[in-house]
């Protein structure tokens, strides 16, 4: 501070007290202050994974957030410590690193211990903590790895790590406990874990938090949200070696709005003379959406105060009343304030909602108005009305939702609905915006059509088994498609009736809704006659929500059977699905709305015929203007269903669509580890169906590293969905009773042509030029007359072109691609002659 001394008029009795003020009111700069005590210990630092690896939520990876956490802490580490050296896996984010490069480059370090730092994946509402050292059972008791002290790192972290994050924990686990539960032995006697298992001084293993939970992951892309992690991180290793803290002098918290609970973007927070200003769209989270009102986080971090001191802290909002608290600062440990803002915002309706259009609603249609604000609910008398006046009700759903009931409109008739701005907010007192100026005051007034009275009865559109449909399982789900909702009540347990040679099948009936269309599905209880004709009979009386009732309907059909030499369940999903990972969990799932996708095990909905229990119930939503769209619903290789088979099996599950127009396929990994995947199914289709892949004989899609052919020994990889422009951009399907059966004689499944054998002669030649741009040929051998197709897909398994749909001559053909109008990558053409399918891959480079 010399700097005060260049005076040469000024005299040190008067500098001498203003140099003591500035250093009492000053506060302590933490990372100034070096601990000490670890000059004789080191430690090596793995940010798990590299590049832009494991994406998560708002393309933002868990490999970017854990490398960034750690420079961090080696930062503190560096600055603040005597530590004898930090060793680091990787420093940038352009660096590859494989797992064998961390452990093989740790164990030459010589490190005292090695910490790697990852955070999880999974559902989006999942998120807690975990900490994972190297160790498994032995004569009932958990033993650690030597050299020991991973045990004893990840106990310290659990809490601290967990209070700092303030989410939930799921403790710090042996890693083979974790994977392989708690035998009394464990068959394998050393870590579950390569970094665990490869290292050779204490380990541990760190799950910060979920990347795939949105709460979470907005936190993520905060910078002092990064800071306040390895601070934990920091503080683990100095309790680790008994050594105590600085002092900290840190607020932090989340600033929320009072009534909704939604973090505020934008809110400034002041303490003192320091201020932190929530983040925004424009400050960052327009690096990571398009959607202005997508992300938030509310989150502040303010260092540098004085711990110990009595502080107020003032929070304001641009659309919130300013609020001042009081708070003590803690001396060793965060001091976290949360602070919740009343909205200085009038109530508006920001949505109104029935299962009928407003200009075409039908009577009996309740209205659902969803409000921004909680309105005063006393506000409402007198202040809703019909023009011509109504008789309605109201009702609320929620604090936010009112529902307005239209039983008593008439049919074709045009209504005005008014609600009047004595309507206020029930916290604020700001009378209802109902105009939309963004002004308190204006009624709302909403337009309404009422539609055609409804005479007619629910119409049978679809049916599955039918004259032109044989039934092809023993015991199949008779499925009945309406073109309306059937009223509950209506269905009697003797609703459908099914004939045979044998007089009548008992069974179970079962109505289900999707999207607005009844589906009566009948499970037989005994097996079908193969070659035998049966009646289905539909009861008269089933009835919409207007009373009007069907006649008594009737189709035919006949079984098909082949006999079934061999059959095994994959999974009847009866004991759950907890080793199907969530499809967030899968680093190729993408252009998904994560709050939307979900598997979860369910025991309403399944297949009766065979007597389930429990299915998959699988639901998505697709962010539609993503690249790509695929859910990958894994299932772990050494899961103990998933059994390995060879290729003279039929593929089969039971998947109950919702006739999104999505798509969904089976995907297989092979002895040679490559991915081979059935053709997709459009799911149009509401109800159960048996989607069936013959292995011996439908075509194989390779997928990544697959070739199109089915090698030795395969087993499960996943059930997939992709999304196709103007499908369903939400849904939910179920699968249920996965399996693999052999059939005596192989009749046709669903989606394949069989035709005529083909010779083992067939041919198809490696593309020339390849790579190739912009055009290469293609040349393929038929040695009798076929008809052929030859196509030409993505690696998502989309087709991009036909290039040969016709009937050809035996003898040596060829035919030219143009790619000029696509982009580079890889590409799988296809070719199928009669029952034979080869497919080859070939690289497009522009």
């Amino acid at each position: 501070m010399s700097h005060f001394f260049t005076g040469t008029n000024i005299k040190a009795a008067v500098l001498l007290p203003v140099l003591l003020a500035l250093l009492i009111s000053t506060p302590p700069d933490a990372e100034s202050q070096e601990v000490t005590g670890l000059s004789d210990w080191s430690i090596y630092i793995d940010p798990g994974h590299s590049r832009t690896e494991n994406m998560g939520l708002f393309n933002y990876s868990e490999a970017e957030k854990v490398l960034e956490v750690s420079l961090i802490l080696r930062e503190m580490l560096e600055e603040q410590t005597d530590i004898e050296e930090v060793f680091m896996a990787r420093t940038n984010h352009e660096q590859q690193v494989s797992l064998a490069e961390r452990t093989s480059d740790a164990n030459a370090t010589g490190a005292d211990f090695y910490y790697s730092v990852h955070s999880d994946a999974g559902s989006p509402s999942a998120n807690s903590t975990l900490m994972l050292y190297g160790g498994w059972r032995e004569n009932g008791e958990t033993v650690e790895k030597t050299p020991k002290g991973g045990k004893d790192f990840g106990d310290i972290m659990d809490v601290i790590l967990t209070e700092s994050m303030r989410i939930d924990r799921r403790g710090n686990y042996a890693d083979r406990t974790f994977y392989q539960g708690f035998p009394e032995n464990h068959d394998n006697k050393w870590p579950y874990l390569h970094v665990n298992r490869e290292t050779v001084m204490a380990s541990l293993l760190s799950e910060a938090g979920f990347h795939t939970n949105p709460t979470q992951q907005m936190r993520n892309l905060n910078e002092e949200w990064r800071r306040l992690e390895a601070k934990a991180a920091f503080w683990t290793i100095l309790e680790y070696h008994d050594l105590e803290r600085p002092e900290v002098g840190i607020a932090t918290g989340f600033i929320s709005d009072s009534q909704s609970g939604e973090t505020i973007n934008g809110a400034t927070v002041t303490i003192g003379e320091h201020t932190y200003t929530t983040d925004t769209y424009e400050s960052l989270f327009h690096q990571y959406s398009n959607d202005p009102d997508e992300l938030s986080n509310g989150f502040y971090y303010i260092d540098g105060l004085i711990p110990g001191d009595t502080v107020e802290v003032t929070v304001d909002s641009p659309n919130h009343y300013e609020k001042t608290v009081t708070a003590v600062l803690e001396t060793h440990d965060f001091t976290f304030l949360d602070v919740e803002l009343e909205s200085s915002e009038a109530p508006r309706i920001i949505n109104v909602h029935a299962y009928t259009p407003v200009d075409a609603l039908t009577p009996g249609d309740e209205l659902e108005l969803t409000f921004s604000r909680i309105p005063d609910p006393d506000s409402f008398e007198d202040a809703v009305s019909f023009d011509p006046e109504a008789d309605f009700t109201l009702e609320w759903e929620d604090d936010f939702t009112l529902i307005i009931t239209t039983d008593s409109l008439d049919f074709e008739q045009e209504y005005t609905l008014t609600i009047r701005d004595i309507v206020v907010d029930k916290f604020n007192g700001n009378a209802l915006d109902g105009d939309g100026d963004g002004e308190p005051g204006g009624d709302y007034v909403l337009t309404i059509t009422t539609s055609e009275p409804d005479t007619d009865p629910p119409a049978l559109v679809e049916y599955y088994p039918s004259a032109d449909s044989p039934a092809q399982e023993q015991r199949p789900v008779i499925r009945m498609e309406f073109d309306e909702p059937i009223e509950l009540g209506s269905v009697s347990r003797d609703a459908v009736n099914l004939e045979g040679p044998g007089g009548t099948i008992r069974g179970s009936t079962q109505l289900n809704t999707v999207n607005r269309r009844s589906i009566l599905h009948f499970f037989p209880s005994s097996d079908l006659e193969d070659g035998a004709e049966y009646t289905v009979t539909i009861a008269a009386g089933l009835a919409d929500r207007f009373g009007n009732t069907t006649d008594v309907k009737e189709f035919h059909f006949v079984a098909e059977i082949p006999e079934i030499v061999d059959m095994q369940v994959i999974d009847d999903f009866n004991d759950g699905i907890s080793d199907w990972w969530v499809p967030q969990q899968s680093g190729s799932t993408s252009g998904i709305i994560t709050d939307l996708t979900e598997r979860e095990p369910e025991t309403r909905i399944v297949n009766a015929a065979s007597g389930s229990s429990g299915s998959m119930r699988l639901s998505y939503g697709w962010e539609t203007d993503a690249s790509t769209h695929l859910i990958r619903q894994y299932l772990a290789p050494g899961a103990d269903q998933n059994l390995r088979f060879d290729d003279s099996y039929v593929l089969e599950a039971y998947v109950f669509g919702d006739g999104s127009g999505n798509r969904f396929r089976f995907m297989l990994r092979d002895g040679n580890n490559e991915l081979e995947g059935s053709e997709w199914y459009d799911i149009d289709w509401k109800g159960w169906k048996r989607v069936a892949w013959d292995l011996s004989n439908d075509p194989v899609v390779p997928w990544v590293n697959g070739n199109g052919q089915l090698n030795g020994q395969l087993y499960t990889d996943s059930f997939q969905l992709t999304w196709e422009e103007d499908a369903a951009t939400t849904g939910t399907i179920y699968i249920d009773d996965y399996r693999i059966v052999e059939y005596y004689e192989r009749e046709p499944t669903s989606g394949s042509d069989h035709l005529a054998d083909v010779p083992d002669e067939l041919s198809l030649a490696q593309n020339y030029p390849n790579p190739f741009n912009p055009t290469t040929v293609i040349r393929y051998d038929l040695p009798s007359a076929k008809d052929v197709t030859l196509e030409v897909f993505d690696m998502l398994g989309r087709r991009v072109t036909v290039l040969v749909d016709q009937h050809m001559e035996a003898g040596q053909h060829e035919t030219e691609w143009d790619a000029t109008q696509v982009s580079s990558g890889v590409y799988i053409y296809k070719l199928q002659a009669g029952s034979q399918t080869l497919t080859r891959k070939m690289t497009l480079v522009k």
